[in-house]
């Protein structure tokens, strides 16, 4: 007794001291600053399974991730480490600056709201963080995005494989959570690492079986899964499950101490049996523990199980790391086809959009053709979104919106930017049709607010967001820009809205600007200072009622009077409010 419970004290030691030194890694994982890098690309030695870049790219530091999946096999709790793999993973580079465009296209709520992937039906909690940088930093090399596209369109032709696809996802979201969301219990041990072992080997049936036929980067997955499913590895996988089930008999060779402890073991041989009577009956086991007991071996059927199920962990642990970062990439195709579900039943439309490169200045201009575009932050709120089309001369054409507020103006400028950030990161976009030309980078300035340390006011502020866009601009970009100059006065806010409108068309931006100088605005439709100007107003109905459509040319009003009497802040109702005061302080 004493010896086994020295063994277990010094099993104990070990595992403290492994945690120890994992929460240490944990720890300076948290201090360090999440600056997210390119990945590297893959070797062969590597093996890596990669499902949404051309060039395979290695997501992870490969030893921390192994020692880290290690202990957590052993304890069922990785501090965390296995999710923050996925969500820290380092990307493909990327030339856009997510601090120039992300603040007012509230990416974190659109994931989580709406990119939701589905599993048998059920809702998935997504990894936010790393939907979130997928899709505000596209990749550059345009044969992911082409790659991407391919599996999307594979996985909407053909249901079954979309379904394989959920099942494939389901069960590495249960791997994750077996190896490190549920600390095991003294007890639990065995039970756990079976159920480990029983998810890998129906994850790979899946994958091997379910994916057969695909053309996309899926069959990356599908063929490294078929030869895993033909190893010795996974046959002894299969073995071990069925002799933990009593469908199978395994030859075990012990290597006993003096003390009667295990120090070593081999694996002989599994057989399945020929009937029921092979299998010892459970007083028949009972019996030959007493036996052996007797004889000085204190050894148990669990610790031989115990042994046996680590050997084949980690004969399989080489194919066990690719698996924690490839959930990602399941992820990101799930939350798309999630995004397309969600459009389809409140009736929109989005497709796969033909997107072409930059040209370079002295070249002809792109495509920029948007079809039923609608914004998809407003399914957020339970709002069926109105649909338009978006469709200018080419990519480099400066848009000038005029309209009154709440006509629409801010949300088809968030739509434009949506959809060009989800074409250019492969997925589908909010719109019925859509021909695009990839942005080097995206400005996207919707909402200013003077800081606390700005001593100039408004002014000062609207100055730094003018010199911001030019500072971080390239020729070819996405420039969006709300109310340009609106906190100025008007003498100031003209000039300095000419000015800008001087000097964008040399870098040739695809350019949204929002503005309420109408007069300045009417002047310039009659007397364009650039060539490809195009002026675009709210339509209204007969009442004033906004269509949120744009059509050619510049509001006549801003109906501030409406909006006013909308929110009660006619003359009539201040001088009530007056009175309401008035008569109370009496």
């Amino acid at each position: 007794m004493a010896d086994r419970t020295s063994r277990r004290r010094s099993r104990f030691e070990r595992r403290i001291r492994r945690r120890m030194a994992l929460t240490a890694a944990v720890e300076e994982a948290d201090a360090t600053p999440r600056t997210v890098g390119p990945a590297r690309e893959a070797t062969e030695a590597d093996q890596w399974i990669d499902l949404i870049h051309h060039v395979p790219r290695v997501t992870v530091d490969i030893e921390v991730l192994r020692s880290a999946v290690r202990f957590s096999f052993e304890s069922g709790d990785a501090g965390g480490l296995l999710r923050r793999s996925v969500e820290d993973a380092p990307i493909a580079p990327s030339s856009f600056a997510a601090g120039s465009f992300a603040d007012g296209l509230f990416l974190p709520e659109l994931i989580k709201h709406v990119f939701r992937p589905t599993v048998g039906g059920m809702s998935m909690g997504p990894s936010e963080r790393h939907l979130v940088t997928l899709l505000r930093s596209p990749p550059d090399d345009v044969r992911d995005v082409v790659l991407r596209q391919s599996v999307l369109r594979e996985l909407v032709a053909t249901p079954k494989l979309r379904e394989s696809v959920e099942k494939a996802y389901g069960l590495l979201r249960d791997l994750r959570d077996h190896l490190d969301e549920r600390p095991m219990s003294p007890g639990d041990t065995v039970r756990r690492k079976v159920e480990v072992l029983t998810t890998l080997r129906d994850f790979f049936v899946v994958a091997a079986n379910g994916l057969e036929g695909s053309e996309s980067a899926l069959s990356r997955l599908q063929a490294r899964a078929s030869e895993v499913q033909s190893s010795a590895v996974f046959e002894r996988l299969e073995q071990v499950l069925s002799a933990e089930g009593e469908m199978a008999v395994l030859d075990v060779r012990l290597v006993l101490a003096s003390d009667g402890q295990i120090r070593d073991f081999q694996l002989v041989r599994s057989e399945e049996p020929v009937g029921n009577p092979v299998i010892r009956s459970p007083w028949r086991r009972f019996w030959s523990r007493i036996v052996a007991f007797f004889r000085g071996y204190r050894y148990g059927e669990q610790e031989v199980l115990l042994k046996v199920v680590d050997e084949v962990f980690a004969s399989l642990e080489d194919e066990v790391l690719p698996l924690i970062s490839l959930l990602g990439d399941l992820e990101l195709y799930l939350a798309a086809l999630a995004f397309r579900d969600r459009a389809t039943k409140v009736g929109l439309e989005v497709c796969l959009p033909t997107v072409v490169d930059t040209p370079a200045l002295e070249e002809p201009s792109g495509p920029a053709e948007l079809r039923g575009l609608f914004n998809p932050l407003l399914l957020l709120q339970d709002v069926v979104p109105v649909p338009q089309d978006l469709v200018t001369e080419g990519h480099d054409a400066i848009v000038l919106v005029t309209g009154p507020n709440s006509g629409g103006k801010t949300r088809t400028l968030q739509a434009v930017a949506l959809a060009q950030l989800m074409a250019q990161a492969g997925l589908f976009v909010p719109a019925r049709a859509a021909s695009l030309t990839r942005a080097p980078a995206m400005f996207v300035s919707l909402v200013e607010s003077a800081p606390a340390d700005q001593k100039e006011g408004r002014l000062g502020t609207e100055l730094m967001r003018v010199r911001r866009l030019f500072e971080e601009i390239q020729p070819g970009s996405l420039v969006i820009l709300d109310e340009l100059c609106s906190g100025t006065n008007p003498g100031e806010g003209i000039a300095i809205f000419n000015m800008v409108l001087g000097l964008l068309p040399r870098l040739r931006p695809r350019a949204f600007l929002t503005t309420h100088f109408l007069d300045a605005a009417r002047e310039l439709e009659a007397n364009p200072p650039v060539d490809r100007l195009v002026m675009r107003q709210v339509e209204l109905t007969e009442d004033d009622e906004p269509t949120y459509q744009l059509v050619d040319g510049v509001a006549p009003s801003s109906l501030a009077h409406a909006v006013a009497s909308r929110l009660g802040v006619t003359e009539e109702e201040l001088e009530a409010l007056v009175a309401k005061r008035l008569k109370a302080a009496k």
